[in-house]
């Protein structure tokens, strides 16, 4: 819960903003933290009506301590017990919003899997999305999180990219290759948020990356908006992955013998190229770079050996016309037969 607080201690006022809020206390973000044992007076005006009680510093999180939570720096306040009189309003005007926040708590319709090293970002993060109606399965490592993920089909997953056993991205990789996970949107967390780290998510297949720290909240809206479009999704991805494991001519062989529609995205380096399906036959092929008609098109990406694809299920764009004759294995011929003669 984000309540505006002001905090006063030794005749300072300090305005800051809580992150979590209990009949007993509350954690607020500030950095500096003060210290552990600081008697404070704490004051909240969640109605426009101002409410004063005293409490005390029980613990801080510094810089280095939340980055590894992925939380903001800040204190927990304990307040006095009991209150002094004229101090009982402020615990009445408390209970007065924790119960309208249970109250309005939805029902769990949605499930997520969220992996962390860390148990106590895992209970944080655990019981924040239960009280915003998801079902939580929590994994400390990415094997963990990728038989979690395979027991019960998430609507969204929460990875930590740096983990020990397994990482993130291996768990990213490994979804890609079950086709009941390739379309479930993953989200990666880290503390290393530098560009080439959120490239090498987004290339292999992750929807979103949030960088640590983060608030509850900001999480929470995220995963219900993803979780979301992935109910509502009609064109899923089923199959992502790296060409340096599978091949494109091999990729376009399974696509004819399994007589696949939908749409190959693949990337490399720079480069963007389309391949459309139906009925395991090549509709058209475009390219971000690669100038030609489709034939063309085709034929110069076959010879990318590097990079990453993803297939999504689904029918060819409307009033697409297949601008390509002959089978997938007539097409490779013809490009065997074109490298041939370049050798030559």
């Amino acid at each position: 819960m984000n309540l505006p607080v002001e905090l006063i201690t030794g005749g300072k006022k300090v305005r800051a903003v809580s992150q979590d809020i209990s009949p007993y206390g509350m954690f607020v973000r500030l950095s500096p933290p003060l210290p552990v044992g600081t008697l404070v007076q704490i004051v909240i005006s969640p109605n426009g009506e101002r409410f004063v009680t005293a409490g005390q510093v029980s613990h801080c999180l510094n810089e280095a301590e939340a980055r590894t939570l992925g939380r903001y720096p800040g204190i927990g306040v304990v307040f006095r017990e009991p209150m002094r009189p004229g101090e009982e309003a402020f615990g009445e005007a408390v209970a007065s919003l924790l119960e309208r926040h249970t109250s309005t708590k939805p029902l769990a319709d949605l499930r997520i899997v969220v992996a962390d090293g860390e148990t106590r970002l895992l209970e944080r993060l655990s019981t924040a999305l239960g009280n915003a109606g998801f079902t939580v399965a929590t994994a400390t490592n990415g094997m963990e999180a990728i038989g979690a993920c395979l027991s019960k089909t998430p609507d969204v997953a929460l990875i930590e990219r740096d983990m020990h056993v397994v990482d993130g991205v291996h768990v990213l990789q490994e979804m890609g290759r079950h086709a009941e996970l390739a379309s479930v949107p993953l989200m990666m967390m880290s503390a290393n948020a530098t560009d080439l780290a959120r490239l090498q998510a987004f290339q292999l297949g992750a929807v979103d990356f949030i960088p640590k720290p983060f608030t509850v909240l900001e999480v929470i809206l995220r995963a219900r908006r993803w979780a979301r479009s992935h109910q509502r999704e009609t064109e899923r991805v089923v199959l992502r992955g790296t060409l340096a494991d599978m091949g494109l001519p091999s990729l376009l062989q399974i696509f004819e013998q399994e007589r696949k529609t939908g749409q190959l995205a693949i990337t490399s380096d720079e480069l963007v190229a389309w391949i459309d399906f139906s009925e395991g036959r090549v509709v058209n092929v475009r390219s971000s770079e690669v100038v030609g008609d489709s034939r063309s098109v085709l034929m110069k990406i076959l010879d990318w050996t590097q990079g990453f694809f993803e297939l999504s299920a689904g029918a060819p764009t409307a009033g697409a016309r297949s601008e390509l004759e002959g089978s997938i294995t007539q097409l490779l011929l013809e490009h065997a037969q074109s490298r041939d003669e370049a050798v030559r």
